[in-house]
């Protein structure tokens, strides 16, 4: 079970590696209620799974699941915490095993015991404890948000890609699709001053015919500049086609430094040796426009990037710049790990599963019950002021959260008659 579908696909393409030749069978999203005779993996995402267990399938257990591995659980949304409550509740009497794997968290205890895991068989690493050693650099700003400030980490993004080891591949994030481009162009004249060479970060064991074959196949003829430069992109504003052949020419070391947008940070499916964020913060644009906020990258995000520089051998090198009032938080959970609530409370997800037990006139403590195989339901015992409660009791805050719900949709349904 992973938190996205795209990372339910990369996974499919990991497992189809190692499964050839096994006799295991691998589905993707489908065929959960289906039974089979041969041993199968099933790749599901959470909303995948929650479709699973919508209408009349809610509480019956899928057959002969036997093992249940929880991926990417740091990433922990309603979506994500609701499917697998439900798949928690409805395998309660059965004999399945649940493994949980997050990115380091600050305290693993109540995920792990949500999951039913055991305290001998709770394995909590703080990041500086990895196997795959990460060497961080933190730079901090004194600018404000703004053009200026993307231009102020040009140099010293340069000078990351030139001191690290020769030739190795870079992931450099951005704030937005359109500055991709202006940083791209910013570091081509960057690199042609320092190094007075034309081909700009292409290494040197790449031929110039070779570079043509590649450069023939883009579809978008605008990127031909960059590409010849040792740039390339990666978001969803640029065509599929060209995408994949980007991913193509980083891994073969043609495009030497790949310049991803922070809303693809998710969906780049690839690493480097050396990963560097250009800051922090982002414009939020809702509406049509009209309100634009400035806001800061999530944890999780800014950990999924750090991720990126993880390698199966060796030493990665991860590079965050950010203005200097972000640094202390960035650096202490990049540190000590994840802090992880429940954001149940707040999603229309969650509103719409109690509905569903008031649609068929289930009582408030069945709704209770249901309640308890939450994270949630541990949550408000551990941290309760964090959901606004000033007592420990369990049942009591959870009986309070089911009381102002389902005030609040029968509220509705009153409007609405």
């Amino acid at each position: 079970m992973t938190p996205t579908k795209i990372a339910a696909l990369e996974m499919v393409a990991e497992l189809r590696l190692g499964l050839q030749a096994t006799g295991v069978l691998l589905e993707f999203g489908e065929g959960l209620k289906r039974t089979s005779n041969s041993p199968t993996i099933h790749v599901v995402s959470a909303d995948q799974l929650l479709e699973t267990f919508s209408g009349q399938s809610t509480r019956s257990r899928i057959p002969r699941l036997r093992l249940v591995v929880c991926d990417g659980l740091e990433q922990l949304n309603a979506t994500y915490e609701l499917a697998l409550s439900l798949l928690r509740m409805s395998e309660q009497t059965s004999f399945t095993r649940f493994i949980g794997i997050s990115a380091s968290l600050h305290d693993a205890v109540d995920l792990a015991q949500w999951l039913g895991v055991e305290d001998a068989s709770i394995h909590s690493f703080r990041p500086q404890d990895r196997d795959q050693s990460v060497v961080t650099y933190r730079q901090t700003f004194s600018i404000p948000y703004s053009v200026s400030f993307i231009k102020a980490m040009v140099k010293p993004a340069h000078r990351a890609i030139q001191d690290s080891p020769p030739g190795s591949p870079v992931l450099l994030f951005v704030p937005s699709r359109g500055q991709t481009r202006s940083v791209a162009l910013d570091l081509i004249t960057r690199c042609t001053l320092e190094m007075e060479t034309g081909r700009g970060y292409i290494p040197e064991n790449i031929s110039d015919d070779l570079l043509e074959i590649y450069c023939t196949r883009l579809q978008d003829t605008t990127l031909l500049d960059f590409v010849q430069k040792g740039i390339g992109f990666f978001h969803l504003g640029i065509g599929k086609g060209d995408r994949v052949l980007m991913l193509e020419m980083f891994a073969e070391g043609i495009i030497r430094v790949l310049i991803v947008s922070k809303d693809a940070c998710w969906s780049v499916p690839t690493r480097a040796t050396v990963v560097i964020v250009m800051g922090t913060q982002y414009i939020h644009v809702e509406g049509q426009g009209t309100l634009r906020q400035i806001r800061d990258y999530t944890l999780t995000e800014v950990v999924r990037m750090q991720s990126r520089a993880i390698q199966q051998s060796g030493t990665g090198f991860f590079h965050l710049f950010c203005q200097a009032e972000s640094l202390e938080i960035y650096s202490r959970f990049l540190d000590e790990g994840l802090p992880l609530e429940s954001q149940l409370l707040d999603s229309q997800a969650f509103r719409e599963w109690v509905r569903s037990f008031c649609a068929v006139n289930q009582g408030k403590q069945h709704i209770v019950d249901a309640l308890s195989f939450t994270l949630l339901a541990h949550r408000v015992v551990s941290n309760p002021s964090y959901y606004g409660f000033t007592t420990r009791e369990r049942d009591q805050n959870l009986s309070a959260i089911v009381d102002q719900i389902v005030d609040e949709i029968h509220g509705q349904m009153a409007v609405t008659t």
